[in-house]
């Protein structure tokens, strides 16, 4: 059978294999599939530059969202391009520097009402006959404003109408991959440039940023510098991924020319953002496509403030996830819930701490969100598998030991119950056996009924004695209990607590006897007074799980145990009911005790000694004079031989006892005169 110590070892071998197997799962997810974690580190890069927000003073770059088409019948018609042709024309009277479209144009137009409005004349009058053919309308409106159009890398796809006759009105295109085209994009990072079969080509934000320097474009090369990759050209110099790729530095007041078409159109607009400045650019789109992220890499490249990806911040997050990851496992499944929380909260301190010095001083851009929210599961799942696990096993151990401890002491075992070790281990411990005297006198002069209510009174008064004195239960017979002392819990004071356990019981019966407890003289057995015998023994014992598979006995193996019980046979025979072995009289010196005849069987022959009280009669001045001549007596018996001279210092004991010890005096006279006749037989038969 396995005991809680291997039971304790698997759990936390358990929470450790799980923490470790979670850690490698996220360093090849972190590795393999980063796109996995955009959400993550946006939130990271959001609580970065929401503590350090970029403060540089440029020109705003606006975002308008247009209204998004509507197929419920319900509500009134919206018209994506005939709405962009409207805000094309109000943007056209702010003297706009650039306007950015970032729309798919590769179909054409459906929603192209069949009927005619007052707000096509307003667009453009010349156009009458022609009506209602929206694209032709926008391509007009386009060719009469610097408008950047976004276009696929597919030449195949640009080549045809409607896109095709858009790119030709604007003034300039900026491309994107065919995906983001046609459904935009949200990832965290921004790419400056597109690889396509025969050239590198730039995205809208770095078209619109070069237009608006009113510089040519110059190629741009990848190079890799100490801290990472760089994007350079004769006079720019832009800090990138090995793809191409910037991280966009969000400004402080970044949402806030963020605006809704409706909203511009209907002049809803607050004064303080509204009306732009001459010169001004923006970015037209839908929200759906987060076409804001255009508006936001233009105003970082405007800025000249650009955060820094290092080439080693991917394995400087690996490093610390591994670090603090194992480190937390290993406490978590060793150590206690406590100190395992506070490293936790150290490690996430830690990265977070590191991750938003580096922004703050160099524009460093690194990963705190991910192995922070990495090691709290770790500790999350070792402490959560402990939890489950310990749980089922303090139940067991519940189950297991609420029979033999006190409800004192259940508690202490539960609260260390996974380093109680049941497979076996040696100590010191100190047993106590009582036993009835003459019980069978009481199963034969009793009632089946008065005998189970005896048997039940007594047995419950002595083994709520072991438990008020933290003894703990070993079996429990008809006649009588085996306790012991010093496990499953720790008790330098075994010995004492024994003793005082037996003083107990003694006194207990004693009150039981005089108050007729168990009705005796109403069953006219007035001669049965009940004598409990008990032994005491300290020594060293073995001590585990001993019972089945289906049966939980935790019980010592071993020579006191044995020792204690031939203590309580051997009781009537040396005069008195409690005795105690040469050891426990020497760790209890202070208690009053005499030694009695020895205890005889047939593997041994031991020295025992009859506790008669506390201190307060140990030190009493007539029992140190008693005490005095009857260790004379007992060196002149064993020591001496010299049995005559036991004799006379017997006779004289029982005159200082004044026959209070008088059985222990006349066991030895017995003891004494039996060996002077078997002498004497031996010496005859000699003869």
């Amino acid at each position: 059978m396995f005991g809680s110590s291997w039971l304790s070892q698997t759990n936390r071998a358990l929470a450790a294999v799980v923490s470790c197997l979670f850690i490698a799962i996220a360093i090849l997810v972190r590795t393999l599939y980063p796109q996995v974690l955009d959400n993550v580190g946006y939130l990271s890069q959001n609580a970065l530059q929401l503590a350090w927000p970029n403060t540089t003073s440029t020109p705003p770059v606006y975002t308008i969202h247009l209204t998004p088409e509507s197929n419920q019948q319900t509500q009134e018609p919206i018209y994506q391009r005939l709405e962009l042709a409207q805000i094309l024309q109000k943007l056209g009277e702010y003297n706009p520097k650039l306007l950015i479209i970032d729309a798919d144009f590769r179909k054409a137009d459906p929603t192209s009402p069949t009927l005619r409005s007052r707000i096509y004349d307003d667009l453009q009058p010349s156009l009458r006959a022609i009506y209602p053919n929206h694209d032709l309308l926008l391509q007009t409106i386009i060719s009469h404003y610097p408008v950047l159009l976004s276009r696929p890398l597919s030449e195949a796809v640009a080549e045809k109408p409607p896109l095709s006759n858009y790119i030709r009105f604007s003034q300039a295109t900026g491309y994107q991959s065919d995906t983001q085209y046609a459904h935009g994009s949200n990832a965290l990072l921004y790419p400056l440039q597109f690889q396509s079969n025969t050239a590198l080509l730039p995205s809208l934000a770095l078209t619109a940023w070069s237009l608006s320097n009113q510089t040519n474009m110059q190629p741009f090369q990848v190079t890799q510098a100490e801290d990472g990759y760089q994007l350079k050209s004769t006079y720019f110099q832009i800090p990138v991924t090995e793809k191409t790729e910037m991280l966009v530095f969000k400004t402080s007041n970044a949402s806030n020319f963020i605006l809704a078409a409706s909203d511009v159109l209907k002049n809803r607009v607050p004064s303080k953002l509204w009306p732009p400045a001459s010169g001004s650019q923006f970015v037209i789109g839908t929200q759906d496509r987060s076409s804001e992220r255009h508006a936001q890499a233009l105003q970082t490249l405007q800025s000249d403030n650009f955060l820094n990806i290092p080439t080693w911040a991917r394995y400087a997050e690996i490093l610390a996830l591994i670090g603090f990851g194992i480190a937390i496992a290993i406490i978590s499944a060793t150590q206690g819930f406590w100190l395992s929380l506070s490293l936790t909260g150290v490690a996430v301190l830690v990265i977070n701490g590191v991750a938003f010095h580096q922004f703050a001083l160099q524009n460093t851009v690194l990963e705190p969100f991910f192995p922070s929210f990495v090691v709290l599961l770790i500790f999350a799942f070792s402490c959560t598998i402990r939890r489950v696990t310990f749980k089922s096993h303090r139940n067991q151990t519940t189950e297991r030991f609420a029979g033999i401890l006190s409800p004192k002491q259940m508690q202490k075992v539960l609260a260390k119950s996974e380093q109680l070790p049941l497979e076996g281990q040696q100590r010191e411990i100190t047993s106590l056996s009582t036993r009835l005297r003459h019980f069978h006198r009481y199963y034969e002069g009793l009632s089946p009924q008065d005998l189970a209510g005896f048997s039940n009174g007594f047995q419950t008064a002595h083994l709520d004695e072991v438990h008020i004195h933290d003894g703990t239960l070993n079996t429990l017979s008809t006649s009588g209990l085996n306790a012991y002392w010093n496990a499953p819990l720790d008790d330098p004071f075994h010995a004492a607590h024994a003793c005082r356990t037996a003083i107990e019981m003694q006194k207990q019966m004693k009150r039981f006897n005089l108050k007729d407890r168990f009705n005796f003289n109403q069953k006219n057995m007035k001669d049965h007074a009940v004598t409990i015998d008990i032994g005491i023994s300290t020594g060293l014992a073995t001590l585990g799980e001993t019972g089945t598979r289906r049966h939980f006995r935790y019980a010592p193996l071993g020579k006191c145990v044995d020792l204690a019980e031939d203590l309580a046979r051997h009781c009537k025979e040396a005069g008195h009911s409690v005795l105690m072995c040469e050891t426990t009289r020497g760790q209890m010196p202070e208690l009053a005790a005499l030694e009695t005849i020895p205890v005889k069987t047939s593997r041994y022959q031991m020295r025992s000694f009859a506790l008669l009280g506390d201190p307060s009669l140990a030190f009493s001045e007539n029992f140190l004079k008693l005490k005095n001549i009857h260790c004379n007596m007992v060196f002149a018996l064993f020591e001496e031989n010299d049995k005559k001279k036991a004799l006379t210092l017997v006779d004289e004991c029982k005159s200082l006892s004044e026959g209070e010890y008088n059985t222990i005096y006349a066991a030895f006279e017995k003891y004494i005169l039996s060996d002077l006749a078997q002498h004497e037989a031996v010496k005859d038969a000699a003869q």
